[in-house]
Parts: structure tokens; C-alpha cells; sequence
């Protein structure tokens, strides 16, 4: 049942408009890639992919240089008001993301970055940072003192233990949380909608929302332009989902 959608997608994108309203269900009978052929040469497929991708790992890129120092910080160094910060910063995963459309939209226009790919990178990057840092902060409190202490009377400092202890223990927690995101971002329709508003900055998911939707009638073209979409978030969930149950694990384990 849960694959039913992928696969009614995949099937419609190769029949032609006429099968398809024979019989929208049943099995493709000739597989007709001209819907393919014809998405491509009415539309920038490539640039299309080019800037999701590039707001996709960049986004990614900017919440773990944030989320990284900061999950270690919380779950091993003492500071003052530790707890407090930490659950101000669970507390704010509670607050509906659509409560700072406006204003977010006011100020990214007055920094001019509206139609860039800084507004959408920002937007998903913070978004993203209070659920990152409390996944990766449960993985790290996991990580044994003793290594840590270990670092410390070879001379080195927390930065150190950080980058040769904690990031390559974490690795399957930086997995799990680039996985979420990433898919998270990819299949994102109201942000990049929000912030990218010319046809040459769209990523693929507002395409095949507003372009594609300009073909409605022409229901094949449009489930192709949803299966391009759909695949590779798909793809990236296949490949790297052996990291999803390591990363939900390996915080659950005490010292």
C-alpha cells in the first residue's frame, strides 16, 4: 500500500495521454519515454536539479557547522545555565515554523536576499538546528568521559577532542540527521517558493508545483515531473538508511 503512489507515478510517466485515460491504473503497456523527452526539452531539468542541490548541501553544510560544537558543548562541557539553554532550545522545536513567515519574509527582503540562494540556505539551516542539536547531543552524551580525559593529559583541548574523538564517533548520527534533512529540504515546497521567486531560481519541487502545473491537463507529463522529483530523496534514503538505525541506536546506549 505504501508504494502504491510511487508506483502509480512511475507507471503513468511512461503511457501516453490516451492510455492513460483508457486506464490509469493498469500496467503500462509500452513504455513511452517521450514524457521523459518532452520534460526535458520544455523545461531547465538540470538547472532545476542544480539548485536544489545546491541549497541542499549547502543548508547542510551551515547546520552541522552550528549543530556540531554546539550538541558537543551541551552534552559535554559544564557551563553555566546548561539545562536551561538546552530545553529553551527543545521548547522552541514546539513553536510552528509558519508563526515567522512574515517576518523572516521582511527580513531577508531588507538583507535584499529574496530571489537568492542564501535566503532559502539560512531558512533551512536554522530550521533545522534545534532537532539536529537534540538528536546529536543524546549521541554524543553515549561517547565515554575516559576518551575525552584521554585527550586532555596528552595536551589537547576540546577543539581536539571534538574533531578526533567526537565527530568520527558520530559519524552515524551526522548520517541520520543529514539524511532527514536532506530529504526534508529536497521535498520543502513553501520556503523555496517564499524566497525563490523567478522561474531560474526554482528547485524542483515548486516546478513541478507551479511550471508543471501549467500542463495539468497533460496528467503523464506531470507524474513524470513528480517521479524526477521524488527520486532522488528515495535514492539517498535507500543508500544510506543502514545509518538511520545505527545513529537512532548508538544514543540510546549508556556509558
Amino acid at each position: 500500500i505504501d508504494l502504491y503512489p510511487l508506483y502509480y507515478m512511475i507507471m503513468s510517466s511512461f503511457k501516453t495521454s490516451a492510455e492513460f485515460t483508457l486506464d490509469a491504473s493498469a500496467f503500462a503497456k509500452t513504455f513511452y519515454l517521450d514524457n521523459y523527452k518532452a520534460l526535458y526539452l520544455r523545461f531547465d531539468v538540470f538547472r532545476l536539479f542544480f539548485n536544489t542541490a545546491i541549497c541542499v548541501f549547502s543548508a547542510l553544510i551551515v547546520c552541522l557547522l552550528f549543530a556540531i560544537p554546539a550538541s558537543f558543548a551541551f552534552a559535554k562541557i559544564r557551563f553555566f545555565k546548561k539545562r536551561f539553554f538546552f530545553m529553551l532550545m527543545i521548547a522552541s522545536m514546539a513553536i510552528p515554523g509558519i508563526t515567522f513567515i512574515i517576518p523572516n519574509y521582511l527580513f531577508m527582503s531588507r538583507l535584499g536576499l529574496i530571489d537568492e540562494y542564501p535566503s532559502v540556505i539560512i531558512m533551512w539551516a536554522v530550521g533545522s538546528l534545534p532537532g539536529s542539536v537534540f538528536l546529536l547531543t543524546s549521541l554524543m552524551r553515549g561517547i565515554p568521559n575516559e576518551m575525552l580525559e584521554a585527550v586532555k593529559l596528552d595536551g589537547g583541548n576540546y577543539m581536539q577532542a571534538m574533531t578526533n574523538i567526537v565527530i568520527p564517533l558520530s559519524v552515524p548520527g551526522l548520517m541520520t540527521i543529514a539524511i532527514f534533512n536532506m530529504t526534508g529540504w529536497w521535498n520543502d515546497l513553501l520556503t523555496p517558493l517564499l524566497y525563490l521567486q523567478s522561474d531560474l531560481m526554482k528547485t524542483m519541487t515548486v516546478a513541478a508545483a507551479t511550471i508543471l502545473g501549467k500542463f495539468k491537463s497533460d496528467y503523464p507529463l506531470l507524474l513524470t515531473g513528480l517521479v524526477m522529483t521524488a527520486v532522488p530523496p528515495i535514492l539517498i534514503y535507500i543508500v544510506l538508511q543502514g545509518y538511520i538505525r545505527k545513529g537512532l541506536v548508538i544514543g540510546a546506549i549508556k556509558e
